[in-house]
């Protein structure tokens, strides 16, 4: 696959179904640059790359006029390149802390600490980064326009209960991103950051630990397939269960039999848990 160089004035001229081509064009070559075009077709096989054009042929995007439809495609190539690069800081971190010589010995190292550090801290951020961009996406999917407001919690929050909304699917991911937010993603941006401890111990880091920065690109893992199948018209079979909202899974295929009383737990769910 051979892509030519295009000037921002090109992009623009782009019709959109050539620059959703362009958009899964581009994050399929930067794979067979990283994994060898053989893996990348192994892997193409059970387990497909997410593509924007996967939203772009749902019922929902159709349906839509072109405008509505260049911004869904704008913000689900934003949302995907996120976590590409969440994926590329990973294989980073791989090769340049967890490499082949790596020992528990070496957490006695500030310069290793540091390493961990940079990585780790990239992680926190670049995942809320994406799941700004995720709630872009839901809120186009719905209204056609970017989400509104200064904190995107908060307009979740009200979007997400209203009547007959599909994308309820999507509360029990959101309320443990919220968790995640407030207890590390603040910390590291507003200067309070856990890893100055760490540096100053120097002690091996237990798995949880270890696991955090990780959290949110985890939780963001799960969303790609059952958006498009809501954006079908379908309702998801299966959810992602988290510990901080354990129940909502279980209610939420309840809510098939008993749509009022499932819009009532969310209401009291999102109250309870996103304040």
């Amino acid at each position: 696959m051979t892509l030519t160089p295009l000037t921002p004035d090109e992009i623009k001229s782009l019709s959109l179904e050539a620059l959703v081509q362009r958009m899964d064009d581009v994050r399929v070559k930067a794979q067979h640059e990283r994994y060898g075009p053989d893996l990348v077709a192994h892997l193409e096989t059970h387990f497909p790359l997410p593509r924007v054009a996967d939203l772009l042929l749902t019922k929902l995007a159709i349906a839509m006029d072109q405008p509505k439809q260049w911004r869904l495609a704008d913000a689900a190539f934003r949302f995907l390149l996120q976590m590409d690069m969440l994926n590329v800081s990973a294989g980073i971190t791989n090769a340049v802390v967890y490499r082949p010589n790596f020992n528990d010995s070496l957490w006695s190292s500030p310069n290793h600490w540091m390493k961990v550090v940079v990585m780790d801290q990239y992680a926190i951020v670049a995942s809320r980064i994406a799941l700004e961009c995720f709630f872009n996406l839901l809120y186009i999917a719905d209204r056609g326009d970017r989400m509104p407001g200064r904190s995107k919690f908060a307009t979740f929050r009200k979007w997400v209960v209203g009547k007959d909304n599909p994308f309820k699917y999507f509360v029990g991911h959101i309320i443990h991103a919220f968790e995640f937010d407030r207890e590390h993603r603040q910390r590291e941006v507003h200067g309070t950051s856990r890893f100055a401890q760490s540096l100053l111990s120097l002690q091996i880091p237990n798995s949880e630990e270890s696991n955090i920065s990780h959290r949110l690109t985890n939780v963001l893992l799960s969303v790609w397939q059952p958006l498009v199948e809501i954006m079908n018209g379908n309702r998801p079979a299966s959810i992602a269960v988290f510990s901080t909202a354990d129940d909502f899974a279980s209610k939420y295929f309840e809510g098939r039999n008993d749509e009022d009383t499932f819009d009532e737990f969310v209401a009291d769910i999102l109250a309870n848990r996103m304040t």
